[in-house]
């Protein structure tokens, strides 16, 4: 469907940080971009609204989310489960590189550049996910992260460099995988989840 490919497009651009949380959405702009019809467009949004990426405020019009300490708390738990899976049981044929991508992230911070420190890092849990080969939960894990850009948004100013802090232990998740110490590793995973989700809801 038409409004299906529109809502995926949508949801990538969240992901990618072209929207800001609050943000209003126009309908004529967004009908514009995505080349479709504004009714198109509503069933769109009517999917984001069920992902919890835009808010449907009546009268005043659609909004992209605001994450709140409930939304991050639900958000990190349905992580934890995905990941937690991917780790455990995924498929990594090519596992070192996961380790070159994670440790490539030390370049980047050296350099002062969080934007890549931080697309390093979405691409690597991404990764995780993507391992299950499963297309359901790959669809997930976009909402997830399109979540989690919204999320980042809105800390980066208290904490600028978040995703510095979690170098090393993807790193160290990154090798554990390589070397098959899947039960460590779904530790390493569990640990590293947890930590960002008490930085997170400490500054919401």
């Amino acid at each position: 469907m038409l409004s299906q490919s529109v809502a995926a497009a949508l949801r990538d651009a969240i992901s990618a940080g072209e929207f800001q949380p609050g943000q209003q959405l126009s309908e004529v702009k967004a009908a514009e971009r995505f080349e479709c019809s504004r009714n198109t467009l509503r069933e769109a949004f009517t999917e984001l609204a069920s992902e919890r990426l835009v808010e449907r405020i009546p009268h005043r019009g659609v909004f992209i989310a605001v994450p709140d300490t409930e939304y991050v708390k639900d958000l990190y738990l349905a992580r934890m489960a995905l990941e937690h899976a991917g780790v455990l049981w995924g498929e990594f044929p090519a596992a070192e590189r996961l380790v070159e991508l994670t440790s490539s992230a030390r370049r980047y911070a050296d350099s002062g550049d969080p934007q890549a420190v931080s697309n390093i890092n979405q691409r690597f849990h991404r990764a995780l996910v993507a391992s299950l080969g499963s297309a359901t939960l790959d669809e997930q894990m976009q909402n997830l992260l399109a979540r989690m850009r919204l999320t980042f948004l809105l800390v980066l100013p208290r904490l600028p460099e978040i995703h510095y802090d979690y170098i090393d232990s993807n790193v160290r998740l990154a090798t554990l995988i390589a070397a098959g110490e899947r039960e460590e590793a779904a530790t390493v995973s569990r640990d590293s989840l947890l930590k960002a989700y008490n930085a997170i809801r400490f500054v919401l």
